[in-house]
């Protein structure tokens, strides 16, 4: 470990993290794809002059044709509005599935990392016999059993992913408590409280921000998969996943009934992934080139 990776965070840490980060092209790209696709789902509904689920008599008219600007589906549906309410949900989805999987896995992590012994080994244990388990299966029975509401689906998929944060926090919690710092800390009398919000937890905390980019990105698509598969969300909510799912028969003849959504996803999956790279290329010394 170089002596710069043992320096507490600071303030000028955080400074050079933002420069980093705003300096690095492919994050601002991401970063603008992003904020067009977030203002796209919050104004689009306004301006588009539909409801998700208006029925109407043009059915399949291709974009641009008679006010439709992304066209409609086979029940005469305005797909614009519809991918604008798509993308407002799996967003809302995958934060809310990401912040819930970041608290328990930073709450577990934490007390395996620092405390260690048989807490530690109980977590650890518990995590490897979790993981074994395919999330796929997971996911399916605990839909499968409670149904496809919002919060079942965010159950499923809070379930399958909360084992990784904890793995990752409870390894950079271990590394950090071993540092010169942290131990002056301990010896100078400070309480365990102290010692870990005040010391450990900043400093834990810069692998965990990138992991946050990546879990929503990743929430996203299962969110779209378990929809896709007919375990998700159902017509005629208007998921991403839904819409590329109930576009297939249409593949061939409409094939705008089915790249628009899926476009749509794959742009808004594109656009969290190069902000999780940037971030990650910004907060880590060894991959900014910090010797």
């Amino acid at each position: 470990m170089s002596e710069l990776e043992q320096i507490p965070v600071s303030l000028s840490y955080w400074q050079d993290v933002r420069k980093r980060f705003f300096g690095n092209k492919i994050s601002i790209v991401g970063l603008v794809m992003l904020v067009l696709l977030i203002a796209v789902g919050i104004i689009g509904p306004f301006i588009s002059g539909w409801k998700y689920d208006d029925l109407g008599p043009d059915i399949l008219v291709g974009p641009g044709s008679k006010g439709h600007w992304f066209g409609t589906d086979d029940l005469g549906r305005d797909i614009f509005t519809r991918v604008t309410f798509g993308i407002r949900l799996s967003l809302t989805v995958a934060i809310v599935v990401t912040t819930i999987s970041v608290f328990v896995g930073v709450t577990l992590g934490g007390l395996a990392g620092y405390f260690g012994g048989w807490i530690d080994t109980l977590i650890s244990r518990f995590i490897d016999t979790w993981q074994v388990i395919p999330f796929v299966l997971i996911g399916f029975a605990i839909i499968t059993v409670f149904g496809s509401s919002f919060w079942v689906i965010v159950a499923a998929l809070v379930f399958t992913g909360w084992y990784s944060t904890t793995r990752l926090f409870r390894a950079s919690v271990m590394q950090v408590k071993s540092l010169e710092y942290v131990e002056a800390a301990r010896a100078s009398g400070a309480t365990t409280k102290r010692i870990i919000l005040r010391h450990i937890g900043p400093n834990a905390i810069p692998p965990i921000i990138v992991v946050l980019a990546f879990s929503v990105a990743g929430a996203i698509l299962s969110e779209s998969i378990y929809a896709f598969l007919g375990v998700g969300f159902r017509e005629p909510t208007p998921s991403l996943g839904v819409m590329i799912s109930s576009s297939r028969n249409f593949l061939t003849d409409k094939p705008f009934v089915f790249f628009i959504p899926g476009s749509i996803l794959v742009l808004l999956t594109l656009s969290i992934v190069l902000i999780g790279d940037g971030l990650r290329d910004a907060l880590d010394p060894k991959l900014r080139g910090v010797k």
